[in-house]
């Protein structure tokens, strides 16, 4: 399969969106599929580099620390994605990559997956003046997403209880991430502890290590609080964020900066290395839709001590892989009578042994398993659908067929009441009407470029006998050209399924097989539209699943459509006058 995954952060950034997709990336292609990446630049610039395209982005820290957003106009790149023609689409995040994700779906006709990796409730802080707002603004904002996608992917019950308490009626599978685990499975680096200023094992003083980004919704605070009660202990914190600096300060003015150690980021190749030195891992965040640093942690044979959290239900064994505390009191109670020599030892033997699920591996397979199940119901709505598409059809033929009948109503009308036999009679009839005259004929001329109401050739015939020669020439142009751009910008919209729906798979079959892609396209768009022989209608419809864009081909539409435009009037005038006799 051809998978695309979208995430508004990639490496080098570190946090669990980016070790989930990189994790994901590296099992598909190992199971021989091709992956792509579509996500954010640290600029506003766009590039492709090594299967990974990155959007240029403007800075949004004031919204969020570390928050960037899509720069505006870069449909060339989205085009290009839109073209490879991925099989399936997965989402990572919901705010600048999500759109281009549903529209490359869309439009590639391809299953919209999307993985729900943040409680948003938990960082009202950041949007909503009160939580209960917040939640009944993260609700909102969650149902929306998952109305446009195929199936979401929860990472763990909680998150799955979650989404069904916010209403959302998609399909929703628990697939946890999984990851290397023999990555983490490193000796511990007396060196690294040493330059750090921790205690020598000797010493026997515990390392309780805390892992992640500092920001307020982690609530590290409340582990550096617990070091007043802690002697022998020592908090070695690895990670950055926008609180860093006040946790600093709280170390200090509590008397324990001495036994809290800041380390700030490290980069991803390292952060093994840093949990070698730790004796439990502790946290207090009530945050996580799963907890990627938990499972790292136990790989590397650290117990946990953690905020009571729905999400450790599958990997917190009380007294045996580790505890969960309440309350500040019980963290502190907790830490101080953590087990030690063959006893930490035993639970550092069940921590690794508690996260062999949480493979790689098992993850790319159960996430391939969740994409055959969206492709079927994508296949076989399809199929329901058959019949729907073939209604269209249906009624686009009942619709030419009645202008038709309604054309030759108003025709013999013409002709009962002389109109035919003088051109000034037909044009005093005609300018009774004023302006509106023009301007419906003008709009009849556009809606039949979408609707196939009456054969194009036939339209330009009426719009030079009811107008003349000149005036209806420019009556057509205007018309048609309007027409043209409306077609475009729908097709655009509604992607591949459209042309499925709507026209004869030979016709489709034919063109696709002509036409190809990129400046070939465009090349062959601009010499059918050109000649007046060519499915204009179709061809515009087309041009709109492609990448050609918008100023390439309203260029072509407005300086070849002339020509097909007078080719059409001026010949079927002849006709009409030469061979029927009208008007002459």
């Amino acid at each position: 399969m051809k998978i695309l995954l979208t995430t508004d952060t990639w490496v080098p950034a570190i946090n669990g969106v980016v070790t989930s997709t990189a994790t994901l990336r590296a099992a598909l292609t190992a199971q021989g599929h091709e992956v792509r990446v579509l996500t954010l630049s640290g600029d506003c610039h766009t590039y492709t580099k090594d299967g990974v395209t990155s959007l240029g982005s403007l800075d949004a820290g004031l919204v969020y620390p570390g928050a960037r957003l899509r720069a505006p106009a870069l449909n060339r790149a989205i085009r290009d994605l839109i073209d490879w023609r991925p099989d399936i689409v997965h989402s990572q995040c919901e705010f600048s990559t999500f759109a281009p994700a549903r529209r490359i779906a869309h439009a590639a006709g391809a299953p919209l997956i999307h993985t729900y990796h943040t409680v948003y409730e938990d960082y009202t802080h950041y949007f909503s003046p009160s939580r209960s707002m917040g939640r009944k603004m993260a609700a909102l904002f969650t149902r929306m997403i998952c109305a446009g996608c195929d199936a979401v992917i929860a990472p763990t019950p909680k998150i799955s209880r979650l989404l069904a308490g916010y209403g959302v009626h998609c399909p929703v599978r628990i697939i946890p991430t999984g990851l290397d685990l023999q990555r983490f499975a490193v000796p511990r680096d007396d060196a690294l502890r040493s330059r750090l200023g921790l205690p020598p094992k000797e010493a026997n003083k515990t390392v309780l290590l805390s892992l992640g980004r500092l920001a307020k919704e982690k609530n590290t605070t409340e582990l550096v609080d617990s070091m007043q009660n802690l002697p022998d202990a020592v908090l070695l914190i690895v990670g950055d964020g926008p609180e860093r600096a006040a946790l600093e300060q709280q170390a200090q003015s509590l008397g324990v900066a001495d036994r809290v150690i800041f380390v700030g980021a490290v980069p991803p190749a390292e952060v093994p290395r840093y949990y070698a030195l730790g004796d439990v891992f502790v946290s207090a965040s009530t945050s996580e839709a799963q907890g990627l640093t938990y499972i790292e942690a136990m790989a590397a044979g650290l117990p946990l001590l953690c905020h009571a959290d729905p999400c450790l239900d599958a990997l917190v064994r009380e007294g045996e892989t580790g505890w969960a505390y309440h309350t500040p009191a019980e963290l502190a109670a907790r830490a101080a009578v953590l087990p030690k020599g063959p006893q930490l030892a035993a639970m550092q033997q069940n921590a690794r042994r508690a996260v062999q699920p949480y493979t790689k591996e098992q993850f790319g397979l159960s996430v391939v398993q969740l994409y055959a199940a969206a492709l079927g119901r994508k296949y076989a709505a399809r199929s329901a659908a058959g019949g729907g598409c073939g209604m269209i059809k249906k009624i686009n033929q009942a619709a030419s067929i009645l202008g038709l009948v309604l054309c030759a109503v108003l025709a013999y009308g013409f002709w009962k009441a002389g109109l035919f036999d003088s051109k000034e009679a037909l044009t005093s009839c005609i300018s009774r009407f004023g302006w509106a005259g023009p301007a419906v004929f003008i709009t009849f001329q556009a809606v039949q470029v979408v609707i196939p109401i009456l054969p194009g050739g036939l339209g330009c015939l009426a719009g030079v006998i009811l107008f003349g020669v000149w005036k209806g020439f420019w009556y057509n142009y205007i018309g048609i050209c309007a027409g043209s751009m409306a077609a475009f910008a729908i097709a655009r919209a509604c992607g591949r399924p459209l042309l499925e729906s709507a026209f004869p798979a030979k016709v489709i079959e034919k063109y696709d097989r002509w036409m190809g892609s990129g400046s070939r396209f465009a090349k062959w768009f601009a010499f059918l539209i050109f000649i007046p022989v060519a499915p204009d209608d179709y061809l515009c419809f087309l041009a709109g699943t492609t990448r050609i864009g918008w100023r390439l081909y309203a260029a072509i539409i407005l300086l070849c459509k002339p020509v097909s435009i007078a080719l059409y009037s001026l010949g079927l005038t002849v006709v009409a006058q030469n061979l029927l006799g009208l008007w002459r």
